[in-house]
């Protein structure tokens, strides 16, 4: 490996932005998610307020950051060992494969912890430099963080009106988190708070822990509420990850192998016990314990689980009767050897149910049914120069494997290309999976072949691109025969100058689906039929100033059967600013204009809002939305934020349906929140 050798003496000094959005946007905005709390969101903000140190960071620990892959990982811990330690992070364009655009993406989430060089700029205008701003605490050793929002539905749902919704309209978050960092080790605490719209109970879902860290042999020993992220998902991974999107490569790999302390609000996808992570030089234990509730609908007359909820809901009777209706009991382990070059895993864990699960036929004939289940996985990871070879198999209590394989080659400042291939068979029946596919997370009855590339063709222009074939070999709930399908993304940005963004973006995919059809005799009967979406979107993102941000979006969408009808389009337009209006205090606002023919051709936009909290509507019908946020800083360690919020659709008496259904054409909300950092 060859460096350009550092003269320290001529590094420019260099300031991170934390206001840049755009990256952050272009992970998230994929998920098509409308909830509005996220561990994908909340582990993107942790690594941004706690960088990696480029001085202290293992391989591991830089291939958690977004948009790193294990080559670029690998090559600055090379760096490091060849040249000393990182005077500016600045230095990292010296390494092979970090081009300005790439570095630009990884600076929010790595510092060089000495620096006096680089500098940040906050959200609110001020620029510090940065090993001050992030070694200044009011208390010695410790960070101490307080989280408290309110959200508030203005207009009244029908569910508040019948008395279905027995609790007030508020939604109430209230989080607590303290780290302390000893001379050689560190301690780690949360407790959060949260009530749903709806729900009476202030206190209706809580989670914390507390944590060990990096004291002798121990890497992690937690007490609480944690997640397991091992391999490529297939045995063990209980978060949500990236999914298919404008960023086609890096993040087609999962990087999972350690414990992670659980902070976010999703009901369901965590486990509440104990775990250790033990580290001898190359080799790394992992022991843990879970004894932890979930919401189900259960059968009286057999005590038998009929189906899981996850969205955390307690508003009415019958929400309230299915929580913490069952629980799962489960135990574990696993060996990971780490020699740089090759990085094997095996993952084993066993569960008890408190009810057995019924078997569904009409659903899935290999839906996980009874009251146990294990994994057993072998996941494994090689890096030979440019090639990243890196996969996992797994088999599950039905004695079925399911596997994936990736190669990722790299070529420095020029492209980078991924091949992965998935084969899931449809007994797997998995319980605690999350496999990269076309249904992210539904790890069984599906196999494909997935291609994608990342170049630059010449200086300031990258083309994203991806090609993913995907089959779904067995029957399911929603189609009754097998069913394929493909999926195609080519995404383009030019840099005209600095702060001045062009960016173009095209996906077509192929889905067979059933859809319900009249015959000749009017009667309803199902048949399969090929769903082809189109989206095409233009957009631009502009620093008009260091005050003053503009962006601007149009996308189209086309929906086109082949042969039973029903086509349907639509557009979304929106342009935001972003203003500093003063020392401490930014405001941000954005107008959208919306139509389409119907939900089946909704549009999906993502959100600036309170910290914490992950907007991406999906807009349909015909209307406009606005909202306007604004951020002040009244003192060194608090923020203050607000944001209201309100979407017009023409020519309708009502919005929603059920409990959510609202009267008139309007639907607005109000969202406050305040963080203290000491």
């Amino acid at each position: 490996m060859v460096f350009s050798q550092p003269d320290t003496s001529k590094i420019l000094p260099d300031t991170t932005d934390l206001n840049n959005s755009k990256y952050q946007e272009i992970l998230l905005e994929n998920t098509l998610e409308e909830n509005e709390d996220s561990k994908l969101l909340d582990k993107v903000e942790y690594l941004k307020g706690n960088p990696v140190d480029l001085n202290t960071a293992k391989q591991e620990d830089l291939e958690e950051i977004p948009f790193m892959n294990s080559v670029v990982a690998s090559r600055i811990i090379n760096y490091r060992i060849k040249n000393g330690m990182y005077k500016s992070k600045r230095q990292l364009l010296e390494i092979d494969g970090i081009t300005q655009d790439l570095y630009d993406k990884l600076k929010p989430y790595v510092i060089a912890r000495n620096s006096k060089t680089d500098y940040v700029k906050d959200e609110e205008g001020n620029v510090r430099l940065e090993s001050e701003v992030k070694g200044r605490n009011l208390f010695r050793g410790a960070d101490l963080r307080i989280r408290s929002r309110i959200q508030q539905d203005l207009q009244t749902k029908e569910g508040y009106i019948s008395g279905n919704y027995q609790g007030s309209k508020m939604k109430v978050y209230n989080r607590f988190t303290g780290n302390y960092k000893g001379q050689d080790y560190k301690l780690g605490t949360n407790l959060t708070l949260e009530k749903d719209a709806g729900e009476q109970k202030l206190t209706d879902f809580y989670s914390g822990y507390l944590e060990l860290k990096d004291w002798k042999f121990v890497k992690k020993a937690l007490a609480g509420d944690y997640v397991l992220n091992f391999g490529q998902g297939l045995g063990l991974w209980t978060s949500l990850s990236f999914s298919k999107g404008s960023e086609t490569v890096d993040p087609v790999k999962k990087s999972g192998y350690s414990i992670e302390s659980y902070r976010s609000t999703n009901e369901v996808q965590f486990f509440r016990g104990a775990a250790t992570h033990i580290n001898f030089d190359k080799y790394n234990l992992f022991v843990f314990y879970s004894d932890n509730y979930f919401d189900a609908s259960v059968d009286t007359t057999l005590d038998e689980v009929s189906s899981i909820y996850f969205d955390g809901y307690h508003r009415t009777t019958t929400e309230q009767n299915r929580e913490n209706s069952a629980k799962e009991k489960l135990i574990g382990g696993r060996l990971f050897a780490d020699y740089n070059a090759v990085r094997l895993g095996v993952t084993y864990w066993t569960s008890k149910f408190s009810k057995p699960f019924i078997p569904d036929s009409s659903k899935q004939l290999y839906d996980f049914s009874g009251d146990k289940a294990n994994m057993v996985s072998l996941d494994y990871d090689f890096l030979y120069r440019n090639l990243n070879l890196y996969g996992e198999f797994a088999r599950s209590q039905s004695n079925s494997i399911a596997g994936l394989s990736a190669l990722q080659i790299s070529f420095p400042r020029i492209a980078e290309f991924v091949f992965l291939y998935r084969n899931y068979p449809v007994d797997f029946a998995p319980v605690h999976s999350f496999g990269f596919g076309e249904n992210n997370g539904n790890t069984f009855n599906e196999n494909g072949f997935y291609a994608g590339l990342s170049f630059k063709p010449f200086k300031n222009l990258l083309v994203n691109t991806y090609f993913d074939q995907f089959k779904f070999p067995y029957r399911t709930y929603y189609n009754p025969v097998p069913t394929e399908g493909n999926d195609f993304l080519i995404y383009s940005e030019y840099k005209i100058s600095k702060g001045f963004l062009l960016y173009a973006r095209y996906k077509n995919k192929n889905k067979e689906e059933t859809r319900t059809i009249q015959d000749e005799f009017g009667r309803d009967t199902k048949k399969i039929d090929n769903r082809n979406q189109m989206n095409m979107r233009l957009g631009f993102d502009y620093d008009l100033s260091p005050q003053i941000r503009i962006k601007s979006r149009y996308e189209y969408v086309m929906v086109d059967y082949s042969d039973f009808g029903g086509d349907n389009k639509g557009y979304l337009l929106y342009t935001d600013f972003r203003y500093l209006i003063m020392k401490n205090f930014s405001a941000s606002t954005r107008f959208i204009l919306f139509q389409t023919d119907d939900y089946d051709s909704r549009v999906y936009e993502f959100e600036d809002d309170l910290r914490g909290v992950m907007s991406n509507y999906g807009l349909y019908g015909k209307g406009t939305r606005w909202y306007i946020m604004m951020k002040y800083k009244p003192v060194l360690y608090a923020e203050l934020t607000a944001k209201y919020s309100a979407t017009y659709y023409d020519g309708v008496n009502s919005i929603g349906t059920g409990n959510d259904e609202i009267q008139g054409d309007l639907n607005n909300k109000f969202n406050l929140g305040l963080e203290i950092l000491f």
